[in-house]
C-alpha cells in the first residue's frame, strides 16, 4: 500500500466519497467477506457514506445521492459476473446510472433541465454565501473573496450546463479507485486487480464523438440536441484529457512524492493550459500510440521518433 494510493482515497472521501465508499462497500459484501478487515472497512464505508448523506436535500442533491445508488449497483454487478476491465465496466456502470436516473426522475415528474436549474440554482447561493462571508470579514479579505466569487460565477451556469458530463467523469475515477481497494482488502477478491494509472486507455473509436461535436458545434441544432452534444464533447474532452495526464504520468510516477506535489500545485496555476495539452497528447496517442513507441524504443535504445 503507498503513501498515493492513501492520499488520493483521502481526496475522493472528502469531495466525493459516494462514488467510492458505496461500490467499495458492496463489492467486498458481494464477496463474502471473512476476515475482520474486510467487516471493518465495510462498516467504515457504510458509516461514512450514510454521514455524506446528511445534506440539505434540494433535487441536486437527490440526483446525486440516486445516481451513486444506481452506478454502485451496476458496477458491482458488472465486474463480479463478467470478465471485464475497470475501465470499461465503470464506462457502463456510469451510462447505466444515467439511464436509470433519467427514468427515476422522469416517473417523479423531474427533467433534466430542472435538475440543471437546481444545480445552478446551488451554485449560485454559495456565490451569495460567499459574498456574505466577504462583508463580514471586512474590507481587508473582501476583494480577495469577490475575486473568487468573479471566478465561480463566470463557471456556475456552464456546470450547470454540463451537469450529466460532470457526474459520469466524476464517478468513473471513483469507481476505478473502489476497485483497486477492493482487491487490497478482499480476502478472495474476485477479476482482475485495476492497471496502473499510467495504463489507462479506452477504445479508439471513441474519436468519432469528437468528430460529432464539432459538426454539432457548426450545424444549427436545436437547444436539446445541442445539451446532449455539448454533453457528450465534455465526457470525450474529459477522457482524452485523462489519457492524456495518464501518459505524462507514465513519464513522472518515479519521481519522489515532493517533486511530485510540486508539479501538481504549478499544474494547477496554468489548469486550462494544462487539460488542453493533456487532451491533444490522448487525442494523438490513437494514431501515435506514444507509449508502445517509447517502450519499443527503450527496448531497441534508439530514439523514439525514427
Amino acid at each position: 500500500m503507498t503513501l498515493r494510493a492513501v492520499l488520493l482515497l483521502g481526496v475522493y472521501l472528502l469531495v466525493f466519497p459516494l462514488f467510492v465508499l458505496g461500490p467499495l462497500a458492496g463489492l467486498l459484501l458481494a464477496s463474502r467477506p471473512q476476515t475482520v478487515r474486510e467487516w471493518v472497512w465495510i462498516g467504515f464505508a457504510l458509516v461514512w457514506a450514510a454521514l455524506s448523506l446528511l445534506t440539505p436535500e434540494g433535487i441536486a442533491t437527490q440526483t446525486l445521492e440516486a445516481w451513486a445508488f444506481f452506478v454502485t449497483g451496476a458496477f458491482v454487478l458488472l465486474m463480479l459476473t463478467g470478465r471485464r476491465g475497470v475501465v470499461p465496466g465503470a464506462f457502463l456502470a456510469s451510462l447505466f446510472g444515467f439511464g436509470a436516473v433519467t427514468a427515476w426522475s422522469w416517473s417523479l415528474g423531474t427533467r433534466w433541465r430542472d435538475i440543471q436549474l437546481a444545480v445552478e440554482h446551488g451554485g449560485w447561493e454559495m456565490c451569495r454565501q460567499l459574498v456574505d462571508s466577504a462583508k463580514a470579514a471586512g474590507a481587508a479579505r473582501a476583494e480577495s473573496v469577490q475575486a473568487l466569487v468573479d471566478a465561480m460565477a463566470a463557471g456556475v451556469s456552464l456546470s450547470a450546463d454540463l451537469f450529466p458530463a460532470l457526474l459520469v467523469l466524476t464517478a468513473l475515477p471513483g469507481l476505478a479507485l473502489a476497485w483497486s481497494w477492493y482487491h487490497r482488502l478482499a480476502s478472495r477478491p474476485v477479476g482482475k486487480p485495476a492497471e496502473a494509472f499510467a495504463e489507462f486507455r479506452f477504445s479508439d473509436q471513441l474519436v468519432w464523438l469528437i468528430v460529432l461535436a464539432l459538426a454539432a458545434w457548426l450545424l444549427p441544432l436545436p437547444p436539446l440536441l445541442g445539451g446532449i452534444t455539448d454533453n457528450l464533447a465534455v465526457l470525450a474532452g474529459g477522457l482524452y484529457a485523462a489519457r492524456g495526464a495518464a501518459i505524462l504520468w507514465g513519464s513522472l510516477e518515479t519521481f519522489p512524492l515532493l517533486v511530485l506535489l510540486l508539479i501538481m500545485v504549478g499544474t494547477l496555476t496554468i489548469l486550462p493550459v494544462a487539460m488542453g495539452g493533456c487532451f491533444a497528447i490522448g487525442l494523438a496517442d490513437t494514431w501515435v500510440d506514444f507509449r508502445r513507441r517509447y517502450a519499443s524504443a527503450d527496448t531497441e535504445g534508439r530514439d523514439p521518433w525514427k
